[in-house]
C-alpha cells in the first residue's frame, strides 16, 4: 500500500476522552462587558499573529459563554484564562454549573433547550451532527479570513484537518491536538526477577515461564502462595491486552491499509484460547474483571502483583510511592514480548488528534472575535500559556525555555496541580507540547517511553472518522449489540464457563448475522473519505 503524507501524520491518531457539559441560564447571551456589534473589530493584525505573537482578538472587551467539561466543568478562575483574557480582550464565562457530574446528560439538555453557549466543547460526533443541522457555524471561511496561525497549522497537519472535517466537507469544530506517542507499556517486577535469578522475558514463551515462576516460586518471600503474576486495572483492556502475544486483537484495527475487526481474524481463536488457559493456570488475576481501577494500588501495595500493561508515568511512580511499604520494589517497563510470529509491537499509542474540540454556535454574536481567540492558542504565546501556564506563577524561563517552578514539580501530583491553574486542560483546540510532561517524568518512565518511541513499537492507529448522519445511526444500532455479545462471550471463555473449541465458528457466524460486515464497510468507507481529505 502506498502511504501518503496524511497517512504518515495520522496513523497514530486514535480516540481520546469524550467531553461535554451543562448549561446555565443565559447561555449564548451577551455579558455586560460585551461590545454590541463588535464583530467588525479588527483585533490583532494578521502579521502580528503570523509572527507568533499573541494579541487582541477584539478591540473592546468581550465575554463569551463557554460550555466545557473535561475532568471537571470549566472554572472562570483558572489563571491561564485570566491571562488569555488580558492578551486577547476575550473572557470566557462558564455556562456549566460546578456541581454537574454527568457531562453527556448536560450536553443533551443544552442542545434540547436550544439555548446554546457561544463556544461549545464536545465530541466530533456531536459537533458534526449538530453542525450539519445548523447549531454550529462552519469555520472554514472564518479561518481563511481571520486565523492565520490556525490556518498555517491545519495546512501543515492534514490529519488534523481531516478529523475536523465533517462528511459535508465543512469544519464545525477544531480538535485538541495531543503530543507524544507512546501511551502504555509492559511492566514487570525486576526485583522479583532478580530474586529468582531470571532474565527479562523477550518472547511470549519466556513471558509465560516468568509468570509461572512468579506463581510457584514465592518471589515476595513471605512463604505464601499469594503472588498474582499478571494483573490489569483498566476495564477496557483487562485481560485482553494479552491477546497481542498471539498477534490477536479484540478491537478494530488497521490491517493492510483497511480497517479490520480482531474477533473475525484467524489469530483470535488461538489468542483467546491461550488467554483462557493462562487464566485457568492462575497466571492471571482471578479478579481481573471485577477488581477495578485500584488494582495497581492494591496488588503492588500488598507486594503481590508481578506484571501488567499500563501508562508509563503513573505506573513507574510506584517505585517511589511504595519504597517504604515495599522495600526494594522495582517495577520497570520492558519492551513488548515478541508474539508467536516474532513481532515486537505495542498495540496502544497516544492519540495524535483527539475527537474532542470546540466550535462556535450559530447564536454567537461575535464569531470573528471568537475565531481570532481560537487562533490565539496557535500562536507561540498561546501555546506556551496552554501548556505551561503563567510565567512567574507556574513556570519561569530558563535558557530560553519554560520550566515549571519547584512548587509545581515538588507538589507530588503535578498534573492535578497544573489543572488548578487551567494548565493542560483539554479545553478546546490547541497543540499540546510533550515537553510539559517530560519535565516531571519519573526517570524510569522516561527511559521506557524513549525506548518505545525510538524503536517504533506503537503500531498505527485508526484516526477519528467522520460519518454521515445515516452511517452514524446505523453503526450505533449495530455496534451496541455486537460489542455486548463479544464482551459476554469472550468473558465466558476466559473464565472457563464455556470452551472456545467447538464454539468459535458459531461465534463468528453470529457476528456476521448481527451485521459486523456492514459495520466494517461503513468504517472503511469513512476511512477512504478521510484519506482523500
Amino acid at each position: 500500500m502506498k502511504v501518503n503524507n496524511k497517512m504518515k501524520a495520522a496513523l497514530c491518531g486514535t480516540v481520546a476522552l469524550s467531553m461535554a457539559g451543562f448549561m446555565l441560564s443565559g447561555c449564548g447571551g451577551k455579558d455586560k462587558t460585551e461590545s454590541a456589534g463588535s464583530s467588525s473589530a479588527p483585533g490583532v493584525t494578521a502579521s502580528a499573529q503570523a509572527a507568533g505573537q499573541g494579541g487582541k482578538a477584539s478591540e473592546s472587551p468581550v465575554t463569551l459563554s463557554f460550555h466545557m467539561f473535561s475532568n471537571q466543568p470549566f472554572d472562570d478562575t483558572w489563571a491561564v484564562f485570566g491571562e488569555a483574557a488580558k492578551q486577547t480582550n476575550v473572557s470566557l464565562n462558564s455556562a456549566i454549573a460546578k456541581t454537574v457530574t454527568d457531562k453527556v446528560e448536560a450536553f443533551n439538555l443544552m442542545m434540547a433547550s436550544g439555548n446554546i453557549a457561544d463556544i461549545v466543547t464536545s465530541t466530533k460526533a456531536n459537533m458534526d451532527k449538530f453542525g450539519q443541522e445548523g447549531a454550529f457555524v462552519p469555520l472554514n471561511d472564518l479561518i481563511d479570513k481571520h486565523a492565520p496561525n490556525l490556518k498555517k497549522f491545519l495546512d501543515s497537519r492534514p490529519d488534523v484537518k481531516s478529523v475536523a472535517t465533517a462528511p459535508d466537507g465543512k469544519m464545525y469544530f477544531l480538535p485538541f491536538v495531543p503530543d507524544g506517542e507512546a501511551a502504555t507499556g509492559w511492566f514487570i517486577r525486576q526485583d522479583w526477577l532478580d530474586t529468582l535469578g531470571l532474565k527479562v522475558p523477550t518472547t511470549v514463551d519466556e513471558y509465560y515461564s516468568v509468570l509461572k515462576a512468579f506463581k510457584e516460586k514465592d518471589p515476595n518471600k513471605n512463604n505464601k502462595a499469594d503472588e498474582i503474576p499478571y494483573f490489569n486495572r483498566d476495564a477496557a483492556v483487562s485481560v485482553y491486552g494479552l491477546l497481542a502475544l498471539w498477534g490477536a486483537d479484540r478491537d478494530f484495527f488497521l490491517k493492510d491499509g483497511k480497517i479490520a475487526y480482531g474477533p473475525l481474524e484467524p489469530e483470535y481463536k488461538k489468542g483467546i484460547s491461550s488467554v483462557a488457559q493462562w487464566y485457568k493456570e492462575g497466571l492471571i488475576d482471578r479478579e481481573i474483571f471485577t477488581r477495578g481501577g485500584k488494582a495497581r494500588d492494591i496488588l503492588l501495595g500488598d507486594n503481590t502483583g508481578g506484571s501488567t500493561r499500563d501508562w508509563f508515568a503513573s505506573t513507574a511512580g510506584y517505585n517511589v510511592s511504595l519504597k517504604d511499604k515495599v522495600p526494594g520494589i522495582n517495577f520497570v517497563p520492558i519492551k513488548p514480548p515478541a508474539d508467536i510470529n516474532g513481532k515486537v509491537v505495542e498495540y496502544t499509542a497516544r492519540a495524535t488528534v483527539s475527537t474532542n474540540g470546540w466550535g462556535i454556535s450559530k447564536s454567537n454574536k461575535h464569531q470573528v472575535e471568537t475565531i481570532k481567540y481560537f487562533d490565539f492558542w496557535f500562536t507561540e504565546a498561546g501555546r506556551r500559556l496552554a501548556n505551561f501556564g503563567v510565567e512567574g506563577l507556574t513556570y519561569n524561563m530558563v535558557d530560553g525555555k519554560p520550566k515549571f517552578t519547584a512548587e509545581i514539580l515538588n507538589s507530588g501530583a503535578v498534573t492535578q496541580t497544573l489543572w488548578k491553574y487551567g494548565v493542560n486542560v483539554e479545553f478546546g483546540s490547541y497543540h499540546q507540547d510533550f515537553e510539559y510532561e517530560r519535565q516531571y517524568l519519573n526517570p524510569t518512565a522516561a527511559k521506557g517511553m524513549s525506548e518505545y518511541i525510538d524503536n517504533k513499537y506503537p503500531r498505527p492507529q485508526i484516526p477519528a472518522l467522520a460519518y454521515t448522519k445515516e452511517e452514524e445511526a446505523r453503526i450505533k444500532s449495530l455496534e451496541t449489540n455486537i460489542l455486548t455479545y463479544v464482551n459476554e462471550t469472550t468473558q465466558k471463555w476466559v473464565l472457563g464457563a464455556e470452551a472456545v473449541e467447538g464454539k468459535f465458528d458459531a461465534f463468528v457466524a453470529q457476528l456476521k448475522t448481527m451485521g459486523i460486515e456492514e459495520v466494517l464497510k461503513i468504517k472503511n468507507d469513512a476511512y477512504a473519505r478521510y484519506l482523500k481529505q
